[in-house]
């Protein structure tokens, strides 16, 4: 008999709020977008050179960090608390949550970026964005106009086929959890041997724009919060806070760089100890529990989605203007980071609200982005 999909009015559990993570969202989302836009406006003003390619970079590690963790305690809970992974339940939440905006976003810009651009995105590689494989243009150099930037949300719903099958049976989920991060980071090792010592770059080139093992970080954090591992307490200490509030400087300067083959890594490993901090802490050194994050956090997937199109638009209508290339530069940076921040919030609270408040009959652990009590 085929499985059911199992709804939370079958099931009673508690909800769960993790503090901080809309924190990580909203810097995560701010530095996607600070740093397209000063790409756009270095565009604009030649003699503005601050480089911020790395810090959209980051950004990205962060987010997938913090879905790693985030997914896995709440395939953790649900274990716990019904007894099962229900996989199904799982795959209908994601869509609920993902397909809405990111069709909506496709469509927009198949209208849009020829009138505004003079180029269609009707593209044999479209096919590629909608069956959520943006990444494979993206690991092959290329991208369509306006969406090129979905690769991160492939290579999220990628990790999605497999993660939730780790937790099917309840015995050595741990043991699977951590062959399959360390398998993970095996391919990212030898494919930069291969890279260095072959000048062969497709396993690493694959690798480093999937970023699983980045996910699996997560994973493993979120492993270990619900083992009441004193690891944790190692990840969330103090020493442990200073490194990663100094790396998020760095990061924010543009001044970051590692080892290529353990960067985003160490990126990974420094979001989770500030998650952690927030978590176990009352008044972590980096304190991401704020109403401005929690705002800002609740719409971030608006925000890393709409971006590219609205940065567009404002370029489109400050072109011919008659402002000088500095002055041009900082008004489009201004009028597209609140453009951005506005739709994203109109998105969230009138196209996204129903699908969400949809998904969460089919939560058998409910999650909350909404500031509230911790519970777990």
């Amino acid at each position: 008999m085929a499985a059911s999909i199992v709804t939370n009015k079958e099931k009673k559990v508690s909800p769960v709020y993790y503090k901080g993570l809309n924190g990580i969202r909203a810097i995560a989302a701010l530095s996607v977008i600070v740093s397209h836009l000063f790409e756009v406006m270095k565009e604009v003003n030649p003699a503005f050179a601050f480089s911020s390619m790395d810090m959209a970079n980051f950004g990205v590690t962060m987010f997938f960090a913090l879905s790693g963790f985030l997914i896995t305690s709440l395939l953790l809970l649900e274990q716990q608390q019904t007894g099962a992974v229900h996989i199904k339940a799982f795959y209908v939440r994601r869509i609920l949550r993902i397909w809405p905006i990111y069709y909506l976003y496709i469509a927009l810009c198949v209208i849009s970026i020829p009138l505004l651009t003079g180029t269609s995105i009707l593209q044999p590689s479209l096919g590629y964005y909608l069956a959520f494989g943006a990444n494979i243009p993206f690991i092959l150099g290329g991208g369509l106009t306006g969406i090129s930037h979905m690769w991160s949300i492939g290579v999220e719903e990628q990790f999605y086929a497999f993660w939730p099958w780790l937790f099917r049976k309840v015995n050595n989920i741990a043991t699977k959890l951590w062959i399959v991060v360390i398998v993970l980071i095996l391919l990212r090792v030898i494919g930069y041997v291969l890279l260095k010592q072959f000048d062969f770059p497709w396993v690493y080139r694959v690798v480093h724009v999937v970023r699983f093992d980045c996910m699996g970080i997560g994973g493993i954090a979120a492993l270990l919060y619900h083992q009441k591992s004193k690891w944790v307490q190692v990840l969330a200490s103090v020493p442990a806070q200073l490194v990663s509030g100094t790396i998020l400087v760095l990061i924010a300067l543009g001044k970051f760089r590692m080892w290529m083959l353990v960067e985003h890594q160490l990126v990974a490993l420094l979001t989770v100890c500030i998650i952690l901090a927030n978590i176990v802490h009352t008044k972590p050194l980096l304190q991401l529990e704020n109403p401005v994050f929690n705002v800002l956090g609740k719409i971030s997937y608006g925000l890393y989605v709409y971006h590219p199109l609205i940065i567009i638009v404002t370029v489109a209508m400050l072109k011919g203007t008659a402002l000088s290339n500095a002055a041009m530069s900082w008004l489009l940076f201004a009028i597209a980071l609140t453009a951005s921040i506005v739709l994203s919030y109109l998105s969230y609270e009138y196209f996204e609200k129903p699908f969400l408040k949809w998904k969460t009959k089919f939560a058998l652990v409910k999650s909350s982005n909404e500031s509230q009590p911790q519970q777990s």
